[in-house]
């Protein structure tokens, strides 16, 4: 209900107004009169009205005094100047003091009332929009260490800098990084085969004494930042401004790397890699930087002299050497941790499918593969405080590598262990991402007549477009462009039940420009045509 106060020497026109006008029907209701400023100073700050209704000439303190007093003081209520005189210089007063409206008595009361059914929808809409605002804020606070992630991880993906989500949010997080060059570095490590004992999650904890080591490093270095952390691959960005000279660019690529292997060999005793990327001279080229620094570590065992590799090394090297299909387990454990089992069904499927493209993997192959996967989903559980023996109380790696004889064998020993864990993250995920689908579900109410794709909805949550569709569909079972068009038939079909609209101008109101194609939709969703419901 929106509060208004009445401040007029007239008590005439005090009693003529709360008597006569149908204030209930604009959802407004007077708490609070006034005879002149200073009273009515009194009466706002007691009551702190939305609206105010006020006269100009008064005794004690005049009603531009009185409102100078309050814009001064920061209150931001809509006011309504209601007054005898029509003077010009009041007029511009009353703009300068942020005033709704300026009307001259005598008024009609269905003049007050338009002037107050247009002043109750702005407070109605501008409520709406802090309202919208505040939990837009709320909702990146919530999300900041999952929109940074994406972000980082996201310049990696070829085409990722030119969504909508990486431009905002990369100047949001001041994070862009256009007019740089930028050297994309990989960390890869083991633990040394001396150590006696060994279990799948010591290595996740190396992984984040080596994503300590970069954070540190990164304090005391512009530009350095980690982009994505694997189970034994660490993928750092390496950021020079581009006025500085392409060579410079290399070179801090070079020395990051150097320093980095350096101090994980020395303080963590690992055993260690570091490949240097080819330099990116744009945003767009990051993901190239990033696959030749995946080509250099996938010859490293052609050049085992070598910790530091650069592209120099590999020039002698005849034929290229396959890369282990990480990105393709990692998409696996991915989804496995958003807790969708047909996702997750559908990447093993797309790794099998490449494993089965060219020359088979051999058992030593496709076992080498699973301890990759092993390591990633530790890794992924450790992030949320869990344990791979939280599901699996007997599991023990070399049992589990018993197992593999094939990739028939390796894809059946992978199911097994990726969907208990995902059943689980599905019921853990769900009080996670509440807040962001029921968000999603109001905007879409209050906005459907708009242009409300998901990419706009992603942008405005800071998350990118697939995560959000991702969960959107995990929470709600159904995908975001069938609730919106869920949304619109169901407002469609109240609209045409009213019997005040033409079918033509309902499909502008839920958003189709098109009317032939909404009546298509309509058709779909209720089973018949709006022409034969709007009879």
């Amino acid at each position: 209900m929106i509060k208004a106060v009445i401040i007029d020497d007239d008590m005439t026109t005090v009693q003529g107004l709360t008597r006569s006008v149908r204030w209930e029907r604009f959802g407004i209701r007077v708490v609070g009169t006034a005879m002149n400023g200073k009273e009515g100073l009194e009466q706002i700050e007691a009551h702190q009205p939305d609206l105010i209704l006020t006269d100009i000439f008064m005794p004690v303190l005049n009603g531009i005094d009185m409102l100078k007093a309050l814009r001064e003081a920061g209150n931001t209520a809509e006011v309504i100047i209601l007054s005898g005189y029509e003077d010009f210089k009041y007029a511009q007063s009353a703009v300068k003091l942020r005033v709704h409206d300026y009307m001259s008595k005598p008024a009609t009361l269905d003049e007050i009332e338009r002037v107050l059914k247009d002043v109750a929808d702005h407070i109605s809409k501008r409520d709406s929009e802090e309202k919208e605002e505040k939990e837009l804020r709320e909702l990146l606070a919530y999300n900041l260490p999952t929109t940074r992630r994406q972000l980082l991880k996201g310049l990696l993906e070829p085409g990722f800098c030119q969504t909508g989500f990486y431009r905002k949010v990369s100047d949001y997080l001041k994070l862009d990084f256009s007019g740089h060059y930028v050297t994309v570095v990989l960390i890869e490590f083991f633990i040394n085969r001396e150590r006696q004992t060994y279990r799948p999650n010591d290595l996740s904890l190396f992984a984040y004494a080596v994503q300590n080591i970069v954070d540190e490093l990164a304090g005391h270095r512009d530009g350095v930042h980690v982009a994505d952390l694997q189970r034994n691959l660490l993928s750092v960005v390496v950021a020079v401004p581009s006025c500085a000279s392409q060579e410079r660019a290399r070179r801090q690529g070079i020395q990051v790397a150097q320093e980095l292997l350096d101090h994980v060999r020395d303080c963590l005793k690992l055993q260690v890699w570091a490949a240097v990327g080819s330099v990116a001279q744009d945003v767009r080229d990051i993901p190239r930087s990033y696959a030749a620094a995946v080509d250099l570590l996938a010859r490293r065992e052609r050049m085992s002299d070598k910790q530091l590799l650069l592209k120099e090394d590999v020039r002698e090297l005849a034929k290229p050497v396959s890369r282990r299909p990480i990105e393709s387990y990692q998409a696996v454990v991915d989804a496995m941790m958003l807790g969708q089992e047909e996702l997750v069904e559908a990447r093993i499927v797309e790794l099998t499918c490449a494993l089965r493209e060219g020359d088979a993997p051999s058992i030593g192959d496709l076992r080498e593969f699973a301890i990759d996967i092993v390591g990633i989903v530790t890794l992924a559980l450790h992030e949320h405080g869990l344990q791979i023996e939280y599901f699996r109380a007997d599991f023990t790696m070399y049992k589990e590598l018993e197992l593999i004889y094939g990739i028939a064998d390796f894809a059946g020993w992978l199911r097994d262990l990726v969907f208990p864990i995902c059943r689980a993250m599905d019921e853990r995920s769900s009080q996670k991402h509440r807040k962001t689908i029921d968000f999603i579900k109001r905007y879409v109410l209050q906005h459907y007549a708009e242009d409300v794709t998901l990419d706009v909805i992603a942008e405005k949550v800071y998350l990118t477009r697939n995560y959000l569709s991702q969960i959107f569909k995990q929470e709600t079972g159904e995908n975001y462009n069938s609730y919106l068009t869920r949304v619109r038939m169901e407002k469609a079909k109240e609209l045409l039940l009213t019997g005040n609209y033409k079918v033509f101008e309902i499909a502008q109101i839920v958003g189709y420009k098109n009317n032939a194609y909404f009546s298509q939709l309509f058709k779909k969703h209720t089973g018949y045509y709006p022409s034969e419901l709007n009879k």
